[in-house]
Parts: C-alpha cells; sequence; structure tokens
C-alpha cells in the first residue's frame, strides 16, 4: 500500500512538474476585450484577460481582475505567413462572441478551437459569422 502510494505521489509530481514547464516556457499576452464572449461553453465577461498558450495546444484565458478562467484545448492551424502581433480572432453571431483562434507573432501556427454545440446552433440560425480580430499587447514574462 505504501508503496502504491509514493509511485503515486511520484507519478503526480512529475506530471505537475511537466506541465508547469510547458506553461513557463509561454509568455503571457495582455488583451482587452470590449465585449462578453464564449470559450468553448464557458461565458467570460468583457475586461482585461492575460492568455496563455502551452506547447500541448491548451489556452489559458485569464481576467487580469481574477475573477474568472478557464482553459480551452485547441487544434493546429497555419497561414500563409508569421503574423507581426499576437491576436485573437472571435466568431461573431448577432451580439454574441466565441473566441475562435489565438495567434502568437511572429509565427505562421495558430491555435483553433473547435466549435461547440451551442455555436453550430447560432451558424444553423445566423449563417456566416462575423470575424472580430483583437490585437493582444506586448508579451510579459511569465509570473
Amino acid at each position: 500500500m505504501k508503496r502504491t502510494l509514493s509511485g503515486t505521489w511520484k507519478a503526480l509530481s512529475a506530471c505537475a512538474l511537466l506541465v508547469a514547464s510547458c506553461w513557463a516556457a509561454s509568455p503571457d499576452m495582455r488583451v482587452t476585450i470590449p465585449f462578453d464572449f464564449n470559450v468553448r461553453s464557458q461565458h467570460m465577461a468583457a475586461g482585461e484577460y492575460t492568455v496563455k498558450a502551452n506547447s500541448s495546444g491548451t489556452l489559458l484565458i485569464q481576467s487580469e481582475d481574477g475573477g474568472s478562467a478557464t482553459f480551452a484545448l485547441t487544434i493546429a492551424t497555419m497561414s500563409r505567413g508569421p503574423q507581426s502581433q499576437p491576436t485573437l480572432v472571435f466568431n461573431r453571431y448577432g451580439n454574441r462572441y466565441f473566441l475562435h483562434q489565438f495567434w502568437k507573432a511572429g509565427s505562421d501556427q495558430g491555435q483553433e478551437l473547435t466549435p461547440t454545440q451551442q455555436e453550430r446552433e447560432y451558424a444553423l440560425k445566423l449563417g456566416k459569422p462575423e470575424i472580430a480580430t483583437l490585437v493582444a499587447g506586448a508579451a510579459r514574462p511569465a509570473r
């Protein structure tokens, strides 16, 4: 029993270090989002946000006031050329915004969120979304 518990703690510790090292390598991006939006099924209020992307395709979106945060799994996507600035792309249906893509500055590789059932329902009702693009602020060192 003791040996199993010890092995479990060692495995969990190794996983925690791996996750922490993935996040530590990624700089924070700050962005002011002037509208309420959804990240997957999580509603987020307009405001100042920090966005971090790690090497495993996970985004962390966290309000600067600490009021809300969420993770989102993404899939890789490519652009025709490197992005000049870090950018968030939203799909807009009427007055509803859904986070769709995240692009790092200097890279042609981005991260894309798959549409939720709710977003697909809006697309069926309202058709093709309008695209809203926000440029993030300068990168700052990870905390």
